[in-house]
């Protein structure tokens, strides 16, 4: 019988399994693009763990330890840190699948970066509104600014916002799958006084716009890097 303290380990094995093995595809060939991704990938790692540690203190969220394997870093569950660098993974792995199969993407023009500081602003108002929920008012509010700078400084023309908001939305297929599980059996618990306390089946509805964050960091990044190296 599967032993339930490594429920959250094998969750985050499975998913990184098939788009590391796809990697190596001489189709694909991401592995040639580790370099950009690999710094992309720590460096908002690194903020989001820091982030998680300070949440996980606060108790805005926590960890039920029957499903871990009790290797902490901090208050954090090693898988815990494990997620910041495969899940993202994985993400980067579909945004690079993107640009090499549908050639048809057009580069971002001003109405779909417009259109996404619409929706940057959506998201910072819900924040402030919010404010004074730990998870709903900052996560809200950071991806709100973080987006809204994006969008609107030249740096932004690097990414393709069209292929990010196509990965984005088809992301959540696994998001919903990987997350409901998360939460569902319950691996990770939430303090409901610090969200909004509305859940999309088990999984706060704060867990898209992190999700969002979390895309949207590593994707800026690679693409910095990836411009750095390639100059």
């Amino acid at each position: 019988m599967l032993q339930e303290h490594f429920y959250y380990l094998i969750i985050d094995i499975a998913c990184l399994f098939f788009p590391f093995l796809f990697s190596f595809h001489p189709s694909i060939r991401f592995y040639k693009e580790w370099k950009a991704i690999f710094k992309a990938l720590f460096l908002t790692a690194l903020v989001f763990i820091v982030w998680d540690e300070w949440f996980t203190k606060m108790d805005v969220w926590s960890f039920n330890p029957r499903y871990t394997t009790g290797v902490y870093l901090g208050h954090l569950p090693i898988e815990e840190i494990i997620f910041f660098l495969f899940i993202p993974y994985c993400l980067m792995f579909m945004y690079h699948c993107s640009a090499r199969y549908f050639k048809n993407f057009v580069e971002s023009d001003r109405n779909i970066r417009y259109a996404s500081a619409i929706v940057a602003a959506i998201i910072l108002v819900v924040g402030l509104i919010n404010i004074h929920k730990w998870y709903t008012g900052f996560t809200f509010i950071v991806t709100g600014i973080l987006l809204a700078i994006l969008t609107l400084i030249p740096y932004g023309k690097r990414i393709n916002w069209n292929r990010f908001w196509i990965i984005y939305a088809f992301g959540l297929i696994p998001f919903f799958i990987v997350n409901g599980l998360l939460t569902s059996i319950p691996i990770v618990l939430y303090n409901n006084y610090e969200n909004l306390s509305i859940r999309l089946i088990t999984i706060p509805v704060e867990d898209t716009v992190y999700n969002l964050l979390l895309f949207l960091c590593n994707v800026s990044l690679y693409e910095w890097f990836r411009k750095k190296i390639k100059a």
